[in-house]
């Protein structure tokens, strides 16, 4: 049984009580053993002084192969963006796709992120390059009307076929996902929700993303999009639902009602002009549960989770007139514990607790950005100073994985160096 020790941090355990405590964190066999004071060694340490331990953070909606089509539609809203983004996917082979993928992934584990929950195509391929670099994938795979797709053959066959290949593995979670009601058929619906009922699995979609869809989904079916999903038996607990932007109050009552999960996208939003914000106060008092996501980078251009845990805060003090509306612990739990709760896996990932897996980062604070510090500041420097290039090493699953700013196992500068010929050859 191997053993990890990460000595001497200050350890922001995101339990139910929040607690920050100082001391050590040991890891045995992927899992967290005993948290605060730890007497003897391990087969591995890291040294954690002037730093700080937390869960691995969660990314709960993204594209992550579109790191390839980083900076391909800047300045446009949604609609020019998924013209551009479905041109681009024409050309993309599951090479391509896998490179953009395994890109992703450096840049997330690099900036502390330990899980993220993505939405594609040839999620066999990102697959693929969760494995390989050995961070946690939610992966689901895009069904839409056959007349809107770029993939090869049926996509719920795809899906499914993705699905059954990749249950019960280790790093792996597959799941059914839907592009959005622009692009899906209520009989596209019923198939994608049969066949996660079939095999038991999560379900993600894009809903009420803007204020385009939500209209012109009334227009074509006399309903907006949240209360027609919930017509046609769409909605329920398995289903998670990024952005949710153009909501109101009865709608963000129905999605809690019916046990739907949300990803809040608030830089890709912002980037696209969606004009709206997410209600994020009504769906706490509703009893949503929230997860904090980055969206793809081409509509972010990054996958940095502590960039976006400031500008998720920033975006909802500014429209509500309110400093206090959402204070930087609830935006670290919108990262943690709330984005896994959000993905139905908070029983294992989250929180810095005995039992649970053991995904964590730890974060230096010796920066000048980041000092003074004391433990009445830490959660706050979290949010509203620190940035991804402050993350001195990630674990996923027990196994050290970046230590230093340097990514294990793999060769980044190879990663880069393909990326950039194949973005170069393909859109350059």
């Amino acid at each position: 049984m191997s053993s990890l020790l990460l000595r001497g941090g200050w350890i922001v355990t995101q339990n139910a009580k929040r607690e920050v405590v100082r001391g050590d964190v040991l890891v045995e066999d992927g899992r967290i053993a005993a948290v605060g004071e730890v007497r003897g060694g391990a087969d591995e340490s890291l040294d954690c002084a002037d730093a700080v331990v937390l869960p691995g953070l969660i990314n709960a909606h993204t594209h992550v192969a579109n790191t390839l089509l980083r900076g391909l539609a800047d300045d446009v809203p949604l609609e020019k963006m998924l013209e551009k983004a479905f041109a681009a996917d024409a050309l993309l082979t599951r090479r391509d796709v896998q490179i953009g993928a395994l890109l992703g992934c450096v840049e997330m584990l690099k900036s502390g992120t330990t899980s993220f929950l993505d939405l594609f195509y040839w999620e066999d391929e990102v697959a693929r390059a969760v494995r390989e670099a050995g961070m946690r994938g939610f992966l689901a795979w895009t069904v839409l009307d056959k007349e809107y797709t770029t993939q090869r053959g049926v996509p719920v066959k795809n899906a499914a076929q993705f699905v059954r290949k990749h249950k019960a593995q280790r790093l792996v979670t597959p799941l059914v996902g839907l592009q959005g009601v622009y692009v899906c058929s209520e009989e596209t619906y019923a198939a994608a929700k049969e066949l996660a009922e079939g095999e038991d699995v999560k379900l993600h979609t894009h809903l009420s993303e803007t204020r385009v869809e939500v209209y012109e989904h009334e227009k074509k079916t006399g309903m907006r999009p949240v209360e027609w999903l919930d017509k046609i038996g769409f909605l329920g607990p398995r289903l998670s639902a990024a952005h949710c932007v153009w909501v109101t109050i009865q709608e963000v009552r129905a999605l809690a009602a019916r046990g739907v999960a949300v990803a809040h996208c608030p830089v890709s939003n912002m980037k696209l002009a969606s004009g709206g914000v997410a209600p994020l106060p009504e769906m706490f008092e509703s009893g949503l549960a929230v997860g904090l996501a980055t969206d793809s980078p081409l509509s972010n251009n990054g996958l940095d989770m502590f960039g976006d845990m400031k500008m998720c805060a920033l975006l909802h003090k500014a429209t509500r007139w309110d400093a206090s509306v959402l204070p930087a612990q609830k935006v670290l739990d919108l990262a943690t514990i709330d984005a896994a709760k959000a993905i139905g896996v908070d029983r294992d990932l989250g929180s810095v607790e005995v039992g649970k897996r053991a995904d964590l980062v730890v974060v230096d604070f010796r920066r000048p950005h980041t000092t003074p510090f004391y433990p009445a500041n830490l959660i706050s420097h979290l949010v509203y100073s620190c940035r991804g290039g402050d993350v001195r090493a990630t674990i996923v699953d027990g196994v050290v994985r970046v230590v230093n700013g340097r990514v294990l196992g793999i060769d980044e500068a190879e990663v880069l160096s393909r990326a950039q010929e194949v973005a170069s050859e393909l859109f350059g």
